[in-house]
């Protein structure tokens, strides 16, 4: 007990001792501190003395009695419980720490001011709207009077009328929440979209489309004003009026590609329920430029579907018509050197003068046509009015990639379909496969008509088959090509070597030809039957005579093989690359590669394919040329040819480092090389290597490379004639 008494006496000594150090300390401290400031002012005093100023009062030598009260000072700091009045001449001498009070005030007061002014704003905008309501009109939700800050800070009425006041809080509150609301529900659509592969590279393709066709558009009006205006530069030559003319009318025809429709995804809800829109449009331009449905149907009409090989097919079935003597109309499309040639009377563009004077006629019959025609569908009109104007005895039409829905569709009564070979091109939407291409390639499939294909797909053979047990059809394969040069041992050595592209859609164009003889000239096809792999001779020779310029097409030039085809997909390089190989492999020239293309699709792919088994020695990419109606658009042909920007040049740049990974992933040597034109290319070809030995150059990617190389050999050799073929 003694023990524990004497530690809780211990222990309250210590607190004690410790609180009494503590206070000790801070005493010592506050003397210290009283003493430094003493001597602080004291130095003050004496300077001031020193230097005649007089002297200052401060607070320690103030009396009780000379305090102001603290109702008389202007502005008061306190320090601990002492007011410290500072006056203007008064200098501070104490830095304790200081703060500020202010008077003391009524909430309840002054929010009973601030209604009332709010009141009385808002009794005054009345008034003010009342008085003069025009200018309420023009100013609807502000307070008139008011500067914009005030506008802000006033309350508002609800637009509908009512007279229920909104804060502006409230309402940048529901605004907001609304904005963030639609963000959030855009924000999780695209998230669901962009999450499959497929759904990432359509919107990457969509943007790049939209922004290529609006170019495309800029740059064919741009290239038509260039090649109608006379050039500055180099010596030019004077255009003839009727070129004149025609440029003119080219340059607004390309204007109706503002109207071309947007595709849509393909599916199985075909034509059948009800009639397509496109096609309603483009019979009613028919009918306003007074060619009837009537008159439409008494011309024949072979149509050729699918997405390879098309005008190949289109001109192989011409070719062997004409060998018959059949008088023929041909309306095929894309053009390679001038937009006459998609259409032909008996295998001949129309002249500049006929299209002329052929597209003004139409285009004022439909200038003011609401809603206008796009750019097929008035080349369709016009190609129908240049058959019955000629008095073709058949039509053969291309469809386009738009199937059933295509413009060149209007012709119900065709009697001879074709479906050729069925592939992705660089206008297909990712989103399909090959089963909704096949679907809507066989929507063009008619009751009363002939359909043969030389698809070899199962599952596109699937749809087609299906299609047709839906009409109640027959669909007839083709023979291959193979098979008939076995039928007709005789001809092999015509057959073996006819062009590439012969090799790959022939069969299809022969079974075409003959179908229409056998509706219309029985006479010509006496003993062959449907799907014969004998061959008449009329067949043989339009065969033989059939040459396809820029398709697997090859031109001479001094030391230069240059070998041309515009592939643009991954079927049509595969093909164009075993074409080139097996011209070449017996061959130790040198070999050159000259590549553009017009979008970036793909590009990697493309030249991989190029790359397997084709070693070439060097890899030369351009700038995808400016060219327009059979002239580069150009200040001169040994410059630098234009184009429209820099995102041409940065294209070719991006096609070079494609090549220059490809090179390392191999383990090889980067042999690409840019260029800026197609002549400066075939000038360095021909200076690196020599005039004495033979070089073979590929020229591949694009409709515009190929004709612009076919231009520049043609200036090159000095002849305005077409290219010498081998």
């Amino acid at each position: 007990m003694k023990t524990m008494s004497k530690n809780c006496f211990t222990g309250l000594m210590t607190r004690k001792g410790t609180a009494t150090a503590t206070a000790t300390a801070h005493a010592r401290n506050y003397t210290f501190q009283k003493s430094f400031k003493a001597r602080q002012v004291l130095m003050a005093k004496a300077k001031a003395k020193a230097n005649g100023a007089p002297e200052r009062e401060t607070l320690e030598d103030r009396t009780p009695n000379q305090t102001q009260p603290e109702s008389a000072c202007p502005e008061v700091k306190t320090t601990g419980t002492t007011a410290v009045p500072l006056a203007e001449n008064t200098r501070k001498t104490v830095s304790l720490k200081t703060f500020t009070t202010a008077p003391s005030t009524s909430f309840s007061d002054q929010r009973e001011r601030w209604m009332a002014r709010t009141k009385e704003i808002q009794r005054k905008a009345m008034l003010a709207a009342k008085e003069s309501p025009s200018k309420a009109a023009r100013n609807k939700w502000s307070t008139p009077g008011q500067c914009d800050w005030q506008q802000q800070l006033s309350p508002q009425k609800k637009p509908n009328g009512d007279n229920e006041i909104i804060s502006p809080a409230e309402g940048q509150r529901k605004s907001w929440t609304n904005r963030m609301h639609g963000s959030q529900i855009q924000k999780q659509i695209q998230k669901l979209f962009l999450e499959q592969p497929s759904g990432r590279q359509h919107a990457r393709r969509d943007i790049e489309q939209k922004g290529h066709r609006i170019q495309q558009i800029t740059r064919m009006e741009s290239r038509a004003s260039a090649a109608a205006a006379p050039a500055e530069l180099e010596e030019p030559k004077k255009k003839s009026p009727d070129r004149l003319a025609y440029l003119a009318a080219i340059q607004k025809l390309n204007s109706y590609h503002a109207f071309d429709s947007v595709p849509v995804r393909m599916g199985r809800e075909g034509s059948d329920c009800q009639p397509d829109s496109i096609i309603e449009h483009t019979l009613q331009c028919l009918e306003r430029t007074k060619l009837s449905k009537a008159q439409l149907e008494s011309i024949p009409v072979i149509q050729i579907s699918g997405s390879k090989g098309r005008g190949t097919t289109c001109g192989l079935v011409q070719n062997i018509l004409l060998s018959h003597g059949i008088k023929t109309g041909l309306l095929c499309s894309p053009h390679l050197l001038f937009s006459c040639e998609r259409i032909r009377i008996d295998g001949q563009p129309l002249s500049e003068v006929q299209f002329t004077k052929l597209f003004w006629n139409i285009h004022a019959r439909l200038a003011k046509m609401e809603p206008p025609p796009a750019y097929d569908q008035l080349l369709t009109v016009m190609a129908f009015h240049a058959f019955r104007r000629a008095n073709v005895d058949v039509a053969i039409v291309k469809v386009g990639s738009g199937g059933a829905s295509d413009c060149t569709n209007v012709t119900s009564h065709a009697g001879t379909i074709g479906i050729n070979t069925l592939a992705r091109d660089n206008r297909s939407d990712l989103r399909h496969t090959m089963r909704d291409i096949a679907w809507a390639k066989a929507a063009i499939m008619k009751p009363s008509a002939s359909i043969y294909t030389n698809v070899s797909q199962a599952e596109c053979c699937e749809a087609l088959d299906q299609r047709a047990r839906q009409l109640g059809v027959q669909l007839h394969r083709v023979p291959t090509f193979e098979a008939l040069i076995e039928a007709n041992l005789n001809q092999k050595h015509l057959l073996s070597k006819a062009n590439h592209s012969v090799k790959l859609n022939g069969s299809l164009a022969i079974q075409l030809a003959c179908d229409y003889l056998r509706r219309h000239k029985p006479e010509f096809v006496v003993g062959l039957d449907t799907n014969t792999v004998k061959l008449s001779q009329g067949a043989v020779r339009g065969i033989g005579s059939f040459q396809p310029a820029g398709h697997f097409d090859v031109i001479r030039q001094d030391s230069l093989n240059v070998y041309l085809d515009t592939a643009d997909s991954v079927e049509s390089m595969m093909a164009c690359r075993e074409w080139f190989y097996a011209g070449t492999r017996a061959s130790r020239s040198p070999k050159i590669l000259l590549y553009s293309r017009g979008n970036e699709f793909n590009a990697k792919d493309l030249l991989a394919i190029l790359r397997f088994k084709v070693r070439f020695d060097e890899a030369c990419f351009v700038p995808c040329p400016s060219f327009f109606e059979g002239e580069i658009v150009a200040e001169e042909l040994s410059a630098a040819m234009v184009w429209d920007d820099k995102q041409e040049l940065q294209r070719a740049k991006n096609n070079a480092r494609a090549w220059c990974r490809l090179c390392e992933e191999n383990g090889k040597k980067d042999t690409s090389h840019i260029t800026l034109s197609v002549n400066s290319c075939f000038e360095h070809v021909r200076t690196k290597y020599g005039q004495q030995s033979e070089v073979d150059v590929l020229v591949t990617g694009s409709r515009q490379l190929v004709a612009a190389a076919m231009t520049t050999l043609n200036k090159m050799r000095g002849s305005k004639a077409p290219s010498n073929h081998r």
